[in-house]
């Protein structure tokens, strides 16, 4: 099923299920089915625009970078030298020398071992790079979600105060009411103006967010209809999933890359001897002759290199630790943050969600039937538009924490695998 067709059909769902067309278990699996079309639509367009990240491909030229450097480092060290001499004076002579220096202290390993732990590092900073931006757009998307909602909600209320400002003046031309509760209406109504304003503005914000991770103006986003499971608070595992996360891997790949570092820099303390050959002509006489050279390291004996490097390894290995305990604080503040704003949300869903506008249509009821006081009224209506705009914004608050657990847990691969499931499904 392509994207296209998940989203016409998961309109048709929606159609359907409003309708009342579909009952009791039959209507829950359609509504299972639609959220789930919903989840493999999101998917696929957020690994479409993680791939695409300038981000993402700058990491992956990194990669690329890294493995031509492996390449590089490789290679031999010294490159054979040859030499050429002709004379002529009294006597004619010609030689032909050959000499090459020995890698005596294995530099060529040490910077082959070094390059290795780089590639590493960068394929990890790729992955890593990968589920940031996944996380990030997770996070635009829901901001864009909950303003849209916001947006929404305050046009609401800026007719319903609208239309109680109008009522109001009305009655207070039959004498029903008098000037203080017109005021009161009117000052709702202008407060009403206020917070749609505001609504169009972070809305605004919202998409332009989004334009700019994406490089897309659309008219439609995919919606957030996914399941959000309950996060997993195991002390027993938070080690081994910590230890487990990209992020980690990459500091400890850069940690041996600094080890190897050192081993470069004790190779070169090494003196590199050179061993040459000569073979030659003088008049009639053959020659035939071998060198051998050894710098004297007596100027300079490279120590302060080794030193330095051990001091950044030193470096690197307390930095490892500091990203431990910042990445496993991380997780535990997502996961108690998620959990909580989970279950609010849940507990508004089981509460007041369903009764929130029932209750805006009976307090105008009984505002115009006279039951109730102007002032009652507009307070009453302005507290139930008030809890509606907090309930989405919690909603949007558990969006935010679910993708930042995503991001802390390591989950969020399990997104960015469906493209490669996609690509294995489509081959013959």
């Amino acid at each position: 099923m392509t994207v296209t067709s998940c989203t016409k059909y998961g309109l048709l769902m929606a159609v359907i299920l409003s309708s009342g067309l579909l009952s009791g278990s039959l209507q829950a699996a359609a509504q299972d089915t639609a959220a789930n079309d919903s989840s493999v639509s999101l998917k696929r367009w957020l690994n479409h625009y993680v791939e695409n990240h300038p981000a993402v491909l700058a990491a992956q030229s990194a990669v690329d970078s890294a493995g031509y450097q492996l390449v590089a480092a490789d290679k031999a060290l010294f490159n054979p030298e040859l030499e050429l001499d002709a004379e002529t004076a009294e006597t004619n002579s010609a030689y032909i020398g050959l000499s090459q220096t020995i890698d005596w202290g294995d530099i060529r390993g040490a910077r082959t071992e070094r390059a290795t732990s780089e590639q590493s590092a960068a394929q990890l900073a790729y992955e890593s790079s990968r589920r940031d931006i996944a996380s990030q757009l997770l996070t635009a998307l829901a901001d864009y979600h909950t303003t849209v909602a916001l947006k929404e909600l305050a046009e609401q209320g800026n007719s319903l105060m609208r239309r109680s400002a109008k009522l109001a003046k009305q009655r207070f031309d039959a004498g029903d009411l008098g000037q203080v509760e017109v005021d009161l209406a009117n000052l709702s109504y202008a407060q009403a103006r206020f917070q749609l304003a505001d609504a169009i503005s972070a809305q605004a914000r919202a998409k332009q967010e989004l334009i700019a991770l994406t490089g897309n103006a659309e008219n439609r986003w995919p919606e957030l209809a996914v399941d959000f499971p309950a996060p997993d608070r195991d002390r027993k595992k938070i080690d081994k999933t910590v230890q487990q996360l990209p992020q980690m891997r990459e500091i400890i790949a850069r940690v041996h890359a600094a080890q190897a570092q050192v081993k470069v820099r004790a190779g070169q303390t090494a003196a590199n001897p050179t061993l040459a050959f000569r073979a030659g002509k003088e008049e009639q006489d053959a020659l035939l002759g071998v060198s051998f050279s050894i710098p004297l390291q007596v100027r300079n004996n490279f120590q302060a290199e080794v030193d330095a490097a051990n001091a950044q390894m030193i470096q690197a290995e307390k930095e490892s630790i500091d990203a431990y305990r910042q990445l496993k604080s991380r997780l535990e503040i997502a996961a108690v943050s998620y959990e909580l704003s989970r279950e609010a949300w849940q507990a508004w869903q089981r509460s007041g969600e369903g009764t929130l506008g029932e209750q805006i249509k009976l307090l105008e009821r009984l505002w115009k039937a006279g039951e109730i006081n102007t002032t009652d009224y507009l307070i009453q209506l302005t507290q139930a538009l008030s809890t509606k705009a907090s309930a989405l914004e919690q909603r949007g608050r558990m969006w935010t924490d679910w993708s930042e657990w995503l991001l802390a847990s390591g989950q969020i691969k399990q997104w960015l695998a469906m493209q490669a499931q996609d690509q294995k499904q489509s081959q013959p």
